[in-house]
């Protein structure tokens, strides 16, 4: 049997007058890649943000694990250091090459020897299909090469869970096809994944399970065969249907095939 690797109990966040999560509970299972969907404001990003304390919630419990996520403990960055997030924007160091940005992690926050951490990030940039690019600079990267350093790099740090914040957000549509793919080689391989993402076809292909957000909390979550084929709610249907026009069809197919 699986067991929760991250559980969100009763989360509270109010920004100036606007609350944007409103008491939300959620579990990941280890190895479950769980897709966040919803329109916009209702609190996808604020949540990612919560669960590694850069965004800190008004109220509620984090845990990875048996460990809470506390801010200003002492463990903050122990823990922070199993949790990799991905975001829309890159956040790489452009005054380093793509394969300084991937060891910069191991090397400033485990104190791995250089050499290692070195062998370790082509490792991961083999694995995200850029290992010929390993001597690059950002300014010499697509959007989409540069979003898979950003993967490699969170995965240097040998996660337990990785945190994707609408991933594909900020790339050009024919760039888009090569991050999904290594996302999804990701699922496969059976990385613990919460996505944000308004790419549907890589929901319903990826996900084990979709949680549809709206208002600050979960209104509907099931497999992806239930909320895309036959939701329970009509809100979830029309937000569906929504996303089905706006790819051309109701088909959902997968962007980058």
């Amino acid at each position: 049997m699986t067991k929760p690797i991250l559980r969100v109990e009763n989360l509270y966040k109010k920004f100036k007058d606007t609350e944007v999560l409103k008491g939300l509970s959620l579990t990941v299972d280890e190895g479950e890649v769980v897709v966040i969907i919803g329109p916009s404001g209702t609190g996808k990003s604020t949540l990612l943000r919560c669960i590694n304390r850069l965004t800190e919630p008004d109220a509620g419990d984090i845990y990875l694990g048996e460990h809470k996520i506390e801010s200003g403990k002492s463990n903050l960055s122990r823990i922070r250091q199993q949790i990799g997030m991905v975001f829309q924007d890159f956040n790489l160091f452009n005054h380093l090459t793509a394969l300084q940005n991937v060891a910069i992690g191991p090397v400033k926050v485990k104190k791995t020897d250089k050499k290692k951490a070195l062998k370790l990030a082509m490792k991961e940039l083999e694995r995200v299909g850029l290992a010929d690019k390993a001597q690059s600079y950002p300014a010499e990267l697509s959007g989409g090469q540069k979003q898979r350093v950003a993967i490699a790099r969170a995965l240097a740090m040998d996660p337990k869970i990785m945190l994707f914040d609408e991933p594909t957000s900020a790339l050009d549509p024919e760039l888009i096809g090569e991050v999904l793919e290594v996302m999804k080689d990701l699922a496969d391989a059976g990385m613990t994944m919460m996505v944000v993402s308004h790419e549907m076809g890589f929901a319903r292909e990826a996900a084990d399970r979709i949680v549809f957000l709206e208002d600050g909390v979960v209104s509907e979550m099931g497999s992806p065969e239930k909320i895309f084929n036959n939701p329970e709610k009509e809100r979830t249907r029309e937000f569906i249907s929504k996303i089905a026009r706006l790819h051309g069809g109701d088909d959902l197919e997968l962007t980058y095939k």
